[in-house]
């Protein structure tokens, strides 16, 4: 049965009040909202809009936590479309179910997945996939420690962001992309993109993306030296968030801010704020800032001259990263171990 046009105005209206609820974080009113629409669009022949509602649906059972229910509603999507030919729509359905198995923490099968997708939209030229895409691979890649590959990716992110006049995914593409040039070292060129992704915030007006970046902004100032603008981009950053909101936000501040102390030679203050930051990462569960957390607080321990302490929070800071997967800074903080590891002057003897 082909729609007619009043028909598919009418399975229009029942999208956009599903995208509605979807929005609002009804999870499970967007479920039935989706399932829906996919009866009705089988009943009508259009398949299109089916494997678009299975995906829709995909996505608000993967919000509720209902990962195994969104991940077969997704393979079905994928399964229609491939099917029927539908490229664009079978990119989609990857993305999505690789989506599904980076919240499983199966980084491997969501990178595969994000790839697979990715080709697919370079072939239909679907330059909304091919932003979201890269730079989830990127984030997984920069995880795993290729920080090379992560900034090709979010580079292509940023690329196809802007075709599309998406300005707020090339500025998460571009923190991203600032972050993992702090990781490369080339602390200017991190500022630069964070620079630009600044630029983005400001012109969207979002709050808390310009405190995000202003704190990521502190980061290469401070390996840069520039202590003074570290301190006034980390000040901007906590006026904007609320007192009681965004504790990851809150603990980067913290700890960058211990990190300011620490340069300025004050490691009293230092450690008090490492010890802060710690406390609201361990309360909020938050395992990569713990991770980073302990790498600062061994900085000043080491400083303080209290090498076994730092030995010890740089062990407990690799453990937790290697539990969050971030097997790229597990390496960097490994180095530090052996080094610490080492009994004084052992170096010198060689």
């Amino acid at each position: 049965m082909i729609a007619s046009a009043e028909t598919a105005a009418s399975l229009q209206g029942q999208f956009d009040r599903a995208a509605h609820i979807e929005g609002t974080a009804d999870w499970d009113s967007a479920a039935f909202a989706y399932a829906d629409i996919y009866r009705t669009a089988l009943q009508l022949g259009s398949i299109a809009d089916a494997v678009i509602a299975l995906r829709g649906q995909a996505r608000a059972c993967r919000q509720a936590g209902m990962l195994d229910l969104a991940e077969d509603l997704s393979e079905l999507s994928y399964q229609i479309a491939h099917c029927c030919g539908h490229t664009r729509d079978a990119a989609r359905a990857l993305n999505t179910t690789a989506t599904i198995r980076h919240v499983q923490q199966d980084l491997a099968g969501a990178a595969l997945l994000y790839e697979q997708a990715l080709e697919l939209a370079r072939d239909v030229g679907d330059d909304e996939l091919i932003a979201l895409a890269a730079q989830n691979i990127g984030i997984i890649r920069n995880m795993e420690g290729e920080f090379d590959r992560a900034r090709e990716l979010y580079l292509e992110s940023i690329a196809a962001a802007l075709r599309t006049g998406d300005a707020r995914g090339a500025l998460v593409a571009y923190m991203h992309l600032g972050m993992v040039c702090s990781d490369l070292e080339t602390c200017m060129e991190a500022s630069l993109y964070l620079e630009r992704a600044l630029e983005l915030a400001e012109r969207l007006g979002d709050r808390v993306l310009i405190a995000s970046v202003q704190a990521n902004r502190a980061r290469p100032l401070l390996h840069l030296g520039d202590l003074e603008h570290a301190e006034q981009a980390l000040d901007e950053a906590e006026a904007l968030i609320p007192g009681d909101g965004y504790p990851g936000t809150r603990c980067h501040i913290v700890r960058r801010r211990a990190a300011l102390a620490r340069l300025r030679g004050n490691l009293e203050r230092a450690e008090h704020l490492a010890l802060l930051a710690l406390e609201a990462a361990i309360a909020e569960q938050l395992t990569l800032e713990r991770a980073d957390v302990l790498e600062e607080l061994s900085l000043i321990r080491e400083e303080q001259g209290r090498r076994a302490l730092a030995l010890a929070a740089l062990r407990e800071s690799y453990d937790m990263f290697v539990a969050a997967r971030a097997h790229g800074y597990a390496k960097r903080v490994e180095g530090r171990l052996r080094e610490l590891a080492q009994p004084l002057g052992s170096a010198a003897q060689g």
